[in-house]
């Protein structure tokens, strides 16, 4: 019986292996094409925005070359030390501004020219363009030292370019500063946007025919670790079992206890809505809840009649025998709660530490109902089975003093269906019913 548990999980294993094998296209691509596209659109937005900052240096640069032709004709008249080289430089400024020879791709709508000491010396502005000053009003400027200072103005769905150039003689001093309001062209600016619209769609279908060619790269690396996944879980479970299979060996009155017990604990988990890694720590420590016994001597374990106290003393040492080889492994390690508190009672009069109530782990409260109910309903070397009724009748009794009240109440309304479906059993029906389970938690 313990040996055929082996090859009926391996099978289910396989089993279950090729359906997560045929499920896997389903899972592993929409997360896929999720990834794929979050990552689209954080590079798409990262070009995007690359690109909005090159479109102000290309505006910047339109508004630079189209004030150099300004600065060439004031230069000689700035700063200005009469009325005729303001009125010259006023002239130049109304021609650059008004004249049809400035209408380009775009054109400076606006301007003003300030002395070194920042004051106005002439100031132009298109007859319809005389609501930007309220805007540049609102939004005031800088007089750089250095490079251009600007800022972009969007109004009626025109972008305008507000720019201040240093003015500098061929000698490098500062004669002046120039103000102007530079009217990106439509054409222009829809160019400019399409480029970069163009380049974030670029990137983004780059990366989504990445990931399709990457995919079946992905696809291969998700099958090796899901079968590396199931050979290490199948190890584990084949340390359960044969752990458990010690146990038998060394103790003739577990035998198929282990599987009963295990099967009666996870219906009763699950009966009173533990958590799927509560269950897992629940059949770990069920199935190998009296390991211990290992170091236990065949004069007490094995002996036929009642143990003197001394010899049960000795006996009770078992629970930390338990613990002390499932504390060893990582992934046995959550079955430490069973096998170190499995005697307690609920009235605190068990052992080894004496607890009480619910500071005993829900998993050991639960086993230690099971574990009396198939010691009860099960024939042993020294007893016959008792039947259902005097079997709950005993656990009823022990309801608040050695059993939790809401676990033993669920546990009763349970216990006929689980007696007459595996009571007293040691045929492969307990066997192939238990690895159903198991498959929900380790499947």
């Amino acid at each position: 019986m313990e040996a055929s548990l082996h090859g009926s999980v391996k099978a289910a294993k396989s089993g279950k292996r090729s359906s997560m094998h045929g499920n896997i296209h389903r899972r592993l691509v929409p997360r896929l094409v999720i990834a794929a596209v979050a990552l689209a659109g954080l590079l798409g937005f990262g070009v995007f925005y690359h690109q909005l900052e090159q479109v102000d240096d290309r505006l910047v640069g339109l508004a630079r070359t189209e004030s150099d032709h300004l600065i060439r004709r004031i230069l000689p008249h700035m700063p200005p030390r009469s009325a005729q080289d303001a009125a010259a430089v006023e002239s130049a400024l109304r021609d650059f501004v008004i004249s049809p020879r400035a209408i380009r791709e775009g054109r400076f709508v606006f301007g003003e020219v300030y002395d070194p000491d920042r004051r106005p010396v002439a100031e132009v502005v298109e007859a319809d363009k005389r609501h930007l000053e309220a805007e540049m009003d609102r939004g005031g400027h800088k007089f750089p030292k250095v490079d251009v200072w600007y800022r972009k103005i969007r109004i009626a769905e025109e972008l305008y370019l507000q720019a201040v150039v240093p003015l500098r003689a061929p000698d490098g001093r500062a004669v002046g500063f120039f103000e102007g309001v530079y009217r990106v062209d439509p054409d222009t600016l829809a160019a400019i946007g399409g480029a970069t619209t163009a380049s974030a769609i670029l990137v983004v279908v780059a990366t989504l025919l990445t990931a399709a060619l990457l995919y079946p790269v992905v696809l291969g690396l998700n099958r090796d670790l899901i079968a590396r996944s199931q050979d290490l879980l199948q190890a584990n479970l084949n340390t359960l079992e044969t752990l458990g299979d010690a146990i038998a060996k060394r103790d003739s009155d577990t035998g198929v206890h282990n599987y009963r017990v295990t099967l009666f604990a996870i219906r009763l988990g699950e009966a009173v809505g533990l958590g799927e890694a509560t269950i897992q720590a629940l059949i770990k420590g069920a199935f190998l809840h009296d390991l211990g016994k290992i170091g236990i001597g065949d004069a007490i374990l094995l002996k036929p009649g009642r143990l003197t106290e001394d010899e049960f003393e000795v006996m009770k040492t078992h629970v930390g025998h338990g613990v002390d080889i499932v504390s060893r492994s990582a992934w046995l390690e959550d079955a430490a709660d069973v096998v170190r508190y499995h005697h307690e009672k609920y009235d605190g009069s068990g052992y080894q530490g004496g607890l009480k109530g619910e500071d005993i782990p829900v998993t050991a409260r639960v086993f230690a109902i099971v574990d009396v109910f198939d010691a009860l309903t099960s024939r042993r070397p020294y007893k016959a089975p008792l039947g259902l009724k005097e079997s709950l009748d005993i656990l009823h009794k022990g309801r608040g003093t050695h059993f939790d009240p809401r676990l033993l109440d669920a546990f009763l309304d349970l216990a006929p269906g689980l007696h007459a479906a595996y009571g007293g059993r040691e045929d492969a029906v307990v066997e192939k019913d238990l690895q159903a389970l198991m498959q929900r938690y380790f499947g």
